[in-house]
């Protein structure tokens, strides 16, 4: 609860444990007004959008010498000694907060893998302001309403931001064998130099949880595939989900697995998938009506195109597999 403790005195009565910031409701001040500014607070006097005095904690008596960059600007404007004069007053708490936050976005893989899935994360930040009048510069001029709630929320979605583009950065094999020191590298890189460029400290992250919701559609659908593919994240084995990658693409150009839908474009898919295609339509061969056979190129241009339809390659990657193709076909004749 925030408000006035009687007239005349000027104080942050009773911030709650999530409040930020403070604006006190009156803009007509006396000279010789008591103002109270309590430990891990600060006061900061602004008109007309720009910010002038700043008072440190402690029981102030509002005079032309506590205030002189206010007052220089009333000298300027319409003498000296106006009573009451206008100015607006804003409370911020220097103590630590805590936000919660989560988040959606894509990432490879692997190192080597450019197929690309969905990850989820959510966790907590711990932060506070270290610089008063810069964290309100950058705030007042981003936030409509210098509310508490709705500058926590800014913070939190300006963090939520930070975090996704960052985080993209990495694979899932990276946040599943070493999500401690992924954490400990975002905390210390970027996002703490965009939170000091707000006036704001980033104490510490928190990931409590990370998913993969597309592989764990999968693994439920089709578990021969999406489970050991999973567990091969988990183990950081890239060789593995290469290996797996490739046999889920095979078996879903050949219709066999109902969840491949959910795989991605791979690179070098005909000379990858080349090794798992042979030993896989094998058995098939005997069975094989005499009527001729569709060529394997047409067949693998055919899926190919099928995947750049479907979203799941870029139009340049099409192009690329396309030619290898055709050069091998050509070889062959």
């Amino acid at each position: 609860m925030t408000g006035l403790s009687k007239t005349n005195v000027i104080e942050w009565v009773n911030p709650g444990p999530e409040d930020i910031l403070w604006v006190y409701p009156y803009e007509e001040i006396r000279w010789g007004s008591v103002l109270i500014v309590h430990e891990y607070e600060t006061a900061i006097f602004m008109r007309d959008g720009k910010i002038y005095d700043v008072l440190p904690p402690g029981r102030h008596m509002l005079t032309t010498q506590n205030l002189p960059l206010l007052t220089r600007a009333y000298r300027l404007v319409m003498g000296y000694g106006e009573s009451p004069f206008k100015a607006r007053i804003v409370f911020v708490s220097l103590k630590q907060f805590k936000g919660k936050f989560g988040l959606s976005t894509r990432v490879k893989l692997g190192p080597r893998t450019l197929y690309m899935t969905e990850l989820q994360a959510y966790g907590e930040f711990w932060y506070r302001v270290s610089d008063p009048v810069l964290f309100l510069t950058q705030i007042a001029g981003a936030v409509s309403n210098l509310a508490s709630t709705a500058v926590a929320e800014f913070i939190r979605n300006y963090f939520t931001e930070t975090l996704i583009q960052e985080i993209s950065k990495y694979t899932a094999i990276d946040i599943y064998t070493n999500l401690s020191q992924v954490t400990s590298r975002l905390k210390a890189g970027v996002i703490q130099e965009a939170f000091a460029q707000r006036g704001l400290e980033l104490i510490d992250v928190k990931i409590a949880g990370a998913s993969l919701p597309q592989l764990e559609r999968m693994e439920k659908e089709d578990p021969t595939y999406g489970l050991p593919l999973l567990l091969a994240i988990q183990k950081g084995e890239e060789d593995k989900v290469l290996e797996i990658v490739k046999t889920v693409e095979v078996m879903r150009a050949l219709g066999k697995s109902p969840a491949a839908g959910w795989m991605g474009a791979l690179v070098a898919m005909p000379s990858l998938m080349q090794q798992v295609v042979q030993p896989t339509q094998q058995p098939q061969q005997p069975s094989q009506p005499s009527q001729p056979a569709e060529s394997p190129a047409i067949a693998k241009l055919r899926e190919l195109k099928k995947m750049l339809d479907e979203g799941l390659i870029t139009k340049e990657e099409y192009e690329q597999l396309k030619k290898e193709i055709l050069e091998k076909f050509k070889k062959e004749m």
